[in-house]
């Protein structure tokens, strides 16, 4: 059973809709219940706005301090255990200031201490309670950080695989050419290799590229496997890359291993071959799909190489929640079927 998911540019509408519902249902019933006593006793508006505008200036006051304390006291004191005494003996001299100053504005009357202790009270437990807050979302931001560092590196030590695979490759398919024949299709083969090495070399190193190059590159490889294929009716390649124009992006050779994969395990000299790949994207959704018999390379390695392994992994890395992949294995066929939301 397939799980629906939302968009991700549906996502903050949903959550705007089901925020405004919610305010409104409240407001509604908070309407019925006071709404015709506040039309019948208005209170007089300079005095309403003196009194939000001091209730506004205090919350500002404690929000400045909390924020202070957490700068210049909880990040200094608080993450030592050795300077973690000072921070408890601040909170206690804040403390003291805090009082006197409730102290003040009430004119030390006696019959007040009670409610300016209980008031200390609540601003500190407001004060640590925003430097115990502010400090956990810091750490959070690091170890995101932190995760996302990991994760291009993961990213770079896969491709440094996958890179260097694939050129020995290329480059011995060249070399076998070279040796059988000294004519044009050799320099066409040179060609294309070298707009093969240039984009492996300099556009893998940029995290996206367009739809556009990385047709562009496939088609190349796809003419030096053709070149070097004999002409058998038992051999069948088939091969469709298709694009709608609108624009579109993927990190550069992450198609390329279920290619090479392909040619790698299902081509046979001695038994019928099929071979068919159809890529296609269309409103910025990839389609992929691969088939292939099994030649005996797949029969003695199992059909799908340490390529496809990291593919996945990487897949799993750039687009969590937004892909499926479907690789399936018979006695004779080796079947891949992705689908990416770019």
């Amino acid at each position: 059973m397939k799980r629906r998911i939302v968009p991700v540019s549906l996502r903050p509408l949903l959550f705007v809709i089901v925020l405004t519902a919610l305010l409104t249902y409240w407001g509604w019933l908070l309407y019925r219940l006071v709404g015709p006593q506040l039309v019948q006793e208005l209170p007089d508006l300079g005095s309403l706005l003196r009194y939000l505008l001091g209730w506004l200036l205090l919350l500002l006051l404690i929000g400045a301090l909390a924020y202070l304390n957490y700068r210049f006291a909880y990040r200094r004191w608080m993450h030592s255990a050795k300077t973690r005494f000072y921070y408890w003996s601040w909170l206690a001299a804040l403390s003291w200031l805090l009082f006197e100053a409730l102290q003040v504005r009430t004119d030390r009357e006696p019959t007040f201490v009670d409610e300016n202790i209980l008031v200390t009270l609540l601003l500190m437990g407001l004060i640590s309670l925003y430097g115990f807050i502010a400090d956990s979302l810091q750490t959070r931001r690091q170890q995101q950080l932190l995760i996302q560092q990991k994760t291009e590196a993961e990213l770079t030590a896969l491709k440094a695989q996958i890179n260097p695979h694939f050129l020995f490759n290329a480059l011995n398919t060249i070399f076998n050419e070279a040796q059988r024949s000294d004519n044009q299709l050799v320099a066409d083969q040179i060609e294309q290799l070298s707009s093969i090495m240039r984009f492996t070399l300099q556009e893998s190193a940029r995290p996206l590229i367009s739809i556009e190059q990385e047709f562009q590159f496939l088609e190349k490889y796809l003419a030096l496997q053709r070149a070097r294929l004999p002409d058998l009716d038992t051999l069948q390649l088939r091969t469709q890359l298709d694009w709608d124009g609108l624009p579109a992006q993927l990190p550069p050779l992450l198609l390329i291993p279920f290619v090479e994969n392909m040619f790698q395990y299902g081509l046979s000299f001695q038994q019928p071959s099929r071979l068919d790949l159809d890529v296609a994207v269309e409103n910025r959704q990839l389609r992929m799909r691969v088939v292939n018999t099994l030649g005996s390379a797949a029969n003695q390695k199992g059909g799908a190489g340490t390529g496809i392994k990291n593919t996945r992994q990487r897949l799993a890395l750039l687009y969590p929640d937004r892909h499926e992949l479907t690789i399936q294995q018979t006695d004779k066929l080796f079947t891949v079927t992705l689908r990416i939301d770019l």
